[in-house]
C-alpha cells in the first residue's frame, strides 16, 4: 500500500470531524456576532433617541455641543452630577447600565456551552462508533489469520468501508493469493521435476546399461577377436554420443526454463538460418536417403534458395537455427527413403514464416495435441528417439517471440508452421 493512499484514506476519516469542527466555529461566530450586533443596535437606538429629545427640548444646543456632552469625560462635572442624581432618583443607575452587558455575557455564554455540548457529545458518539467499527474489522482479521493458519487460502474477505483497515484486508488477500499461487505452483515445480528425474533416468538407463555389457563382454574375454572387440567400441562411443547429445539438449532446455538465457534481439535472415539448418543435416539426410528441397508458397514449384530474397527479422539467430534444425531433424527421421522434406518460406507486413513438411506417415490425432511436451513419445517414434527435441524446438521459438504450429494426417505426411510476429 502506498503511502500517498494511507494519507489519502486517512484524510477521509478526518473529514468528518473536520467539518463538523468548522461548521460548530461558524455557528459560533454568527450566533457571538448576532448578539453583538443586537446589543450595539440597541444602545445606538436609545442614544439616537436621547439626542432626539434634546435637540427638541433644547433647540438652542448645537449638534457639536449635544455630541461632546454625551462622550464620557468631556462634560462639566455639575451636568454629570446632576445628570447621576436624576438617573438614579428613577432606577438609572450604574446597576442598570451594566445589566444589559451582563444579559449579554449570559446569553453568549449559554450558546458557546450549548454548541460545546453538542459538539462534545457527537464527537463522543462518533468516537465510540468509530471504535467499534475498527475493532470488529480487526476481529475479523484476527478470524481470517487463524483460517490462513488452517490453510483454508479461499477465504474471501467481506465488503468494508473505505479505510486503511480496508486496504489492509485487501493487501493480505491479495498476498495470501499470491503465497497459494506460489506453493501451487512450487508442487507442480517439485512433481515436474520429479517426473523429469523419472523420464531422463528411464531414458539413461538403457544406453548405460548397453555400455556396461559391452565393457563387461570385453573384459571377461581378454582373447576377443579385434573385430568384435570394435564393433563393441563403437556400439559403446554410439551410446556415450547419445547421452552427450541428451545431456546437452537437457542443458538447454533446463536453461530455457531457469529464464537464464537471453535472446538476443538484432537483425538476422531467416533464409540464411534454415539454409544453415538444412547443411548442418546434410550427412543425416544423405543416410536417411531423403532430400531436403525448397518450394515456393502457394504453388508448391520446387525452386533454387539462392533465388529466394532474403527475410530480415529480429531475433537470435543462433538459438532459432536450433530450434529450426530440431524442426528438421524430426521430419527427417519420420521420412521414409525416397521421399523429401519441403522448406518454404511466406512473408507478410503482420508475420514471417517458415514450413517444414514431409511425406512420411504423419501423426494420430491422439498424438498431435502431445507431440512438444518433453519425453512424449508416439506411437510411431523410433527406438532412439528421447522426445524432447520439438519441445527445446516450441520452448526456443515462444522465447523469441514465435509460435510452432502442426498439421499432419496419416498417410499423407506432417508440416511444421514456425511464425514470428514482425
Amino acid at each position: 500500500m502506498s503511502k500517498r493512499k494511507l494519507k489519502f484514506h486517512s484524510m477521509i476519516h478526518i473529514l468528518p470531524v473536520a467539518a463538523f469542527s468548522v461548521l460548530m466555529a461558524a455557528i459560533l461566530l454568527y450566533g457571538n456576532t448576532r448578539m453583538i450586533s443586537d446589543y450595539n443596535e440597541q444602545e445606538a437606538a436609545r442614544t439616537a433617541m436621547l439626542v432626539g429629545v434634546i435637540r427638541d427640548r433644547n433647540p438652542e444646543m448645537t449638534d457639536t455641543e449635544i455630541v461632546r456632552y454625551l462622550k464620557a469625560g468631556e462634560g462639566s462635572s455639575d451636568l454629570k452630577e446632576k445628570g447621576d442624581e436624576i438617573l438614579k432618583k428613577y432606577g438609572y443607575d450604574m446597576g442598570y447600565f451594566s445589566k444589559g452587558r451582563d444579559d449579554l455575557i449570559r446569553k453568549l455564554l449559554l450558546m458557546n456551552l450549548s454548541v460545546l455540548f453538542i459538539f462534545g457529545s457527537g464527537s463522543v458518539i462518533f468516537y465510540f462508533r468509530f471504535k467499534k467499527r475498527v475493532r470488529n474489522e480487526v476481529a475479523d482479521l484476527e478470524t481470517y489469520f487463524r483460517q490462513l493458519n488452517k490453510g483454508n487460502y479461499e477465504l474471501m474477505i467481506g465488503q468494508s468501508e473505505e479505510g486503511e483497515l480496508s486496504l489492509l484486508r485487501s493487501d493480505i488477500f491479495k498476498i495470501t493469493q499470491l503465497l497459494k499461487t506460489a506453493a501451487e505452483n512450487s508442487q507442480e515445480q517439485n512433481e515436474s521435476m520429479s517426473r523429469w528425474l523419472a523420464d531422463i533416468s528411464h531414458q539413461l538407463k538403457t544406453p548405460i546399461a548397453s555400455i556396461r555389457i559391452d565393457l563387461d563382454n570385453m573384459m571377461d574375454d581378454p582373447d576377443m577377436p579385434p573385430e568384435i572387440r570394435r564393433q563393441f567400441i563403437k556400439e559403446c562411443s554410439i551410446q556415450l554420443e547419445w547421452i552427450s547429445s541428451l545431456v546437452q539438449t537437457l542443458l538447454k532446455l533446463a536453461r530455457i526454463d531457469a529464464g537464464t538465457v537471453e535472446l538476443k534481439k538484432e537483425e538476422m535472415d531467416l533464409l540464411q538460418v534454415a539454409l544453415e539448418a538444412q547443411k548442418k543435416l546434410s550427412i543425416l539426410s544423405e543416410i536417411s536417403g531423403v532430400d531436403v528441397v525448397w518450394e515456393t508458397e502457394p504453388k508448391g514449384d520446387i525452386v533454387d534458395p539462392e533465388s529466394l530474397p532474403p527475410m530480415v527479422m529480429t531475433g537470435d539467430a543462433s538459438w532459432q537455427l536450433e530450434a529450426i534444425s530440431n524442426i528438421i531433424k524430426n521430419c527427417l527421421e519420420h521420412s521414409t527413403a525416397g521421399s523429401k522434406v519441403y522448406l518454404s518460406l511466406r512473408n507478410t507486413t503482420v508475420f514471417k514464416e517458415l514450413t517444414v513438411r514431409d511425406e512420411g506417415e504423419g501423426i494420430s490425432e491422439t498424438d498431435l495435441p502431445h507431440i512438444f511436451e518433453r519425453f512424449y513419445r508416439a506411437e510411431n517414434a523410433k527406438r532412439e528417439s528421447v522426445g524432447i527435441g520439438l519441445s527445446l524446438a516450441s520452448s526456443i521459438v515462444e522465447a523469441g517471440g514465435g509460435k510452432i504450429m502442426v498439421r499432419s494426417e496419416r498417410g499423407k505426411g506432417t508440416s511444421f508452421v514456425i511464425r514470428y510476429l514482425t
